[in-house]
């Protein structure tokens, strides 16, 4: 079982060097804490900020007026200073010089295998920011306007040297202006921006490949009204071929999740169960976790990351919350947490800035958090094989059931409704057998139930709104 943990480096630095009192490099990543990740049943670490974002890339967020008028609201004295600008929009792709380079991040690589985690890093595909050495040494390689591209939409064209340049983008949202957008329809960009890929493989055993949808070839010309060849799957193969065992994990959305696995992606963001699970509509969620165990287990599971608000923040009832966390954390897959979501903190961590909300965050959410690593420590949720289990009546209830040989089987039970429910869940080959049941957070008295019972009817629960149960289950005396 896969589980990743997102740190965001740069407002990691600020407060480290606030506590130590001085500046801090990736040397300062204690290995207490990596322990403490791998103790918890993280096996990836993905630090988000380590490539350098140049001076060009900042002043386009210091510029930002949206992105002022958030930071006053949430962060006391907030300055220029405290924007660094996106982490998205890199200068280069060797590490931040203030984070210690490139070597710091190869000693925190060793450091983290010395602890059982792997090391996953940004691959920004779609574009460079604006300070990119590419943008002088290779201007044939991004998207070129004109005098009347930059009249018609200045926001969407920026002038640097004597060429116009289009921004990046996603077609449904505005442009990302500390970048430029390559151009895919050259077929000397495939060639770059794979041997970048390799070189960043190079460094780390991940790759976080940044809104991928966008170079599936009838996006980017829908996008850009000019014709690319197919890129995910040669990048993928050449990468491998040079960096055997590299994984790829893509943000993606629209519904392209499964044709981005088929192209070789070992994960792909799914953005469809958290939008479900905001929705909170069991059958919409029940339908979901039906799909194949070999789309299933390709999905990355969250309910934040950089680019979402705080969980806190979309799930402010407690009790919803939980229930969603333990879907999430319950489903076959990776599961994605993210800097900050362990306490429970409500205020979203603006990218551009070094600095995060301060606030004491919520004790609910942090206890969800706490029982989630709790559950994922488990055996069975670790090395077993998952099924979904479903009411024989219909109705909310959501069993998520982890069996291992010679263990104890884990039975996670969520009520995905905003009403009391009740249901007969099937347990599938475990109903040939009288089982003990055993409360994991012992909420509840243990249990038996006898095989006959399991076979005519099915395991009978009750639950609160956006209740859990989480069992233990082993074969009866």
């Amino acid at each position: 079982m896969q589980q990743l943990y997102e740190l965001n480096v740069r407002t990691w630095a600020s407060e480290r060097a606030t506590e130590l009192g001085r500046d801090v490099t990736l040397d300062d990543l204690p290995d207490t804490w990596l322990e403490h990740l791998a103790e918890h049943g993280f096996t990836w670490l993905y630090l988000m900020g380590v490539w350098p974002t140049g001076d060009r890339a900042r002043a386009a967020s210091i510029a930002d007026v949206s992105l002022r008028q958030y930071l006053v609201s949430v962060l006391p004295g907030s300055t220029d200073q405290d924007i660094c600008g996106s982490p998205l929009a890199p200068a280069a792709y060797a590490c931040d010089p203030a984070l210690g380079g490139d070597p710091a991040l190869e000693r925190l690589r060793d450091r983290a295998r010395s602890f059982g985690l792997a090391l996953m890093l940004d691959f920004m595909p779609n574009h460079v920011g604006l300070d990119h050495p590419w943008l002088v040494e290779h201007p044939d390689w991004f998207v070129r306007g004109d005098d009347g591209s930059l009249a018609r939409e200045p926001e969407a064209w920026v002038r640097l040297g004597g060429h116009v340049f289009a921004h990046g983008r996603d077609p449904f949202f505005a442009p990302w202006r500390g970048t430029v957008q390559l151009d895919y329809s050259n077929p000397v960009v495939h060639d770059a921006m794979i041997a970048l890929a390799a070189d960043i493989a190079a460094r780390c055993d991940g790759l976080r490949c940044d809104v991928a949808m966008l170079l599936l070839p009838d996006v980017f010309s829908g996008t850009w009204r000019r014709q690319c060849q197919p890129f995910w799957k040669r990048c993928l193969d050449e990468v491998r071929a040079l960096h055997p065992g590299t994984l790829f994990m893509a943000e993606v959305y629209w519904n392209r999740e499964y044709e981005l696995q088929q192209a070789g992606f070992d994960f792909t963001y799914d953005k469809i169960l958290y939008d479900r699970l905001l929705s909170g509509e069991s059958e919409s969620i029940r339908a979901h976790l039906r799909a194949g165990h070999d789309y299933q287990g390709h999905c990355v599971r969250f309910l934040e990351n950089h680019e979402e608000q705080r969980a806190a923040a979309r799930f402010p009832n407690a009790d919803h919350h939980r229930g969603a966390l333990f879907l999430t954390g319950m489903a076959p897959g990776m599961l994605l947490c993210h800097f900050g979501q362990e306490d429970g903190r409500a205020l979203h961590s603006s990218l551009h800035t070094r600095r995060r909300p301060p606030e004491a965050g919520s004790d609910a959410h942090r206890r969800a958090y706490k029982d989630l690593l709790r559950l994922l420590g488990e055996p069975a949720r670790q090395d077993g094989s998952w099924s979904l289990c479903e009411s024989r009546s219909g109705g909310p209830l959501l069993g998520m059931l982890w069996t291992l040989q010679a263990h104890h089987s884990l039975l996670v039970v969520v009520n995905a409704s905003w009403g009391y429910a009740t249901g007969h869940l099937d347990l599938g080959l475990l109903a040939g057998r009288d089982l003990q049941l055993q409360d994991v957070f012992g909420q509840t008295a243990p249990c038996a139930v006898e095989a006959a019972v399991l076979q005519r009817e099915g395991l009978r629960l009750e639950l609160p709104a956006w209740g859990t149960l989480a069992f233990r289950i082993s074969a009866g005396r």
